[in-house]
This record gives C-alpha cells, structure tokens and sequence, in this order.
C-alpha cells in the first residue's frame, strides 16, 4: 500500500496482559491506553482506539491491540502504570 505525504501515519501498538480472567484488569488497561490522566480528569487521546482485546484464559494472557497516530502512541506505554488511578 502506497502512502503520500498528506496521509495520515498510523501505528498499532500490542499490550501483554498476564490475566485474562478479570475482565475488569483487562478493560482498565485498554481504558488507560485511551485516555491520558490530567490530574483527576481523564482527557481522550485524539485519534487513538482499540481495536481488539483477545482474552486466552487457557494460557491466562489478554493482548490488547491499541492504534493510534505514530505522534501519540508513545504515550500508550504508560497505560498499565494509569491502571492504578482508575475507578
């Protein structure tokens, strides 16, 4: 697929969850990819989404697919620390 200067640059990002049981864990960390933490506010990360969570309960492991521009995927890598500071 060819890309020009003017398309957008979209990177996808696999998140590694060691727990595919609690379906609460998992959906915190795909929740944390999302939004960043501005103080107690949570804030939309433009143009990030998740566009599957695979949950093997036979190997208990979860991989949360997150896509994101390639700007702001970076910011992902810090979703399973926000984990802690959700509801």
């Amino acid at each position: 697929m060819a890309s020009g200067s003017s398309g957008r640059r979209l990177v996808a990002c696999l998140l590694n969850v060691s727990e595919a049981g609690r379906k609460d864990l998992v959906e915190a960390v795909a929740k944390a990819a999302l939004y960043d933490a501005n103080g107690k506010q949570r804030v939309w990360r433009d143009g990030t989404t998740v566009l599957n969570i695979f949950n093997d309960r036979d190997y208990n492991r979860s991989v949360i697919t997150v896509v994101a521009g390639v700007d702001s995927i970076s910011e992902c890598r810090t979703a399973p620390s926000l984990v802690l500071s959700l509801p």
